[in-house]
């Protein structure tokens, strides 16, 4: 019996000839010369122990079992040149599956615009994105049911692995707000105004908070939200004051709303989940340089630590 390589090429010069008709035509496909061609036609019907040609006139011509088997023989071939195919893409980056799990707020902000230009360079990527709470995505992540997961809070899991960023925040009013004037805002010009503020179970409520008390201003909560997102629609329609990511912010500038600096200066961390047990696949990595890259322009300077 030939070997793997062996009897793959007798199969593509089989085929080849059932194709081009003939010895030369086929020798011409496949680069090789017509004697060439002629012992893998025979040295595959020896191992097959099958006539696959008539020999008149020294022409080749198919008998009744090579064509009943030619279809089998180039379907296998077919199905061989697209695994070969499919494997360049992926050593490319262009084709694969990824699951990125995040928060609500950040499917609205910039991932499309990361996904949308990150796919319209690979049109044989697909990827599902699911949104959910931070405590869901971390366990998402840790049970490999993602590949990223994207989220705020997180304080550590054994089977994940982190980087966090230190994204800015901006002051987001209304246009039409009386401190639309200032370019820079404060605890103290806040004092007492209405305020949308996260739900008060969320770390960065709490940094809000410590800086409107340590200027000695009144935080007057007005509405309480969960989603930047929401807080910036609430602003924008003169519901109140908020203080939020500047990825959110960005969103929604330019449509009635506007931002400003807020001092003192308190970065939002956003975390990116990675399963510590499962491999990074190649699109995967060159995904996280793309997206990291994206968020580099709301990010502190000097805060995008190494992944961990």
């Amino acid at each position: 019996m030939a070997n793997g390589m062996n009897r793959l090429r007798q199969l593509e010069a089989f085929r080849a000839v059932m194709i081009a008709g003939g010895v030369t035509a086929a020798a011409n496909i496949l680069n090789v010369s017509q004697p060439a061609v002629s012992r893998l036609i025979a040295s595959l019907e020896k191992s097959l122990k099958i006539p696959l040609f008539d020999r008149r006139q020294g022409r080749l011509y198919p008998t009744a079992e090579a064509e009943f088997l030619y279809g089998e023989v180039d379907r296998a071939i077919t199905s061989l040149d697209h695994v070969t195919q499919l494997a360049a893409d992926i050593r490319n980056q262009k084709a694969g599956h990824l699951r990125i799990a995040c928060l609500p707020g950040f499917a609205t902000s910039l991932l499309p615009r990361v996904v949308a230009e990150f796919l319209a360079e690979r049109p044989d990527v697909t990827m599902s994105i699911q949104t959910r709470s931070s405590a869901r995505v971390r366990e998402w992540i840790a049970a490999q049911q993602y590949d990223i997961g994207i989220a705020d809070e997180f304080e550590g899991h054994s089977a994940v692995n982190h980087e966090s960023v230190n994204i800015r925040t901006v002051c987001a009013l209304s246009s039409r707000h009386p401190l639309a004037s200032q370019q820079v805002i404060t605890a103290k010009d806040l004092d007492g105004l209405p305020m949308i503020i996260q739900d008060r179970q969320n770390r960065f409520y709490h940094a809000v908070k410590a800086a409107f008390d340590a200027s000695g201003a009144v935080l007057n909560h007005r509405v309480e939200v969960r989603q930047f997102a929401t807080a910036c629609l609430l602003a924008e329609q003169e519901a109140g004051i908020a203080i939020v990511s500047s990825i959110d912010a960005a969103e929604y500038v330019g449509r009635g709303l506007v931002t400003r600096t807020f001092e003192p200066e308190l970065p939002f961390r956003l975390d990116i989940l990675y399963p510590k047990y499962h491999p990074r696949s190649l699109l995967m990595q060159e995904f996280i340089t793309q997206f990291r890259e994206k968020l580099m322009p709301f990010a502190l300077p000097d805060e995008f630590a190494e992944p961990i």
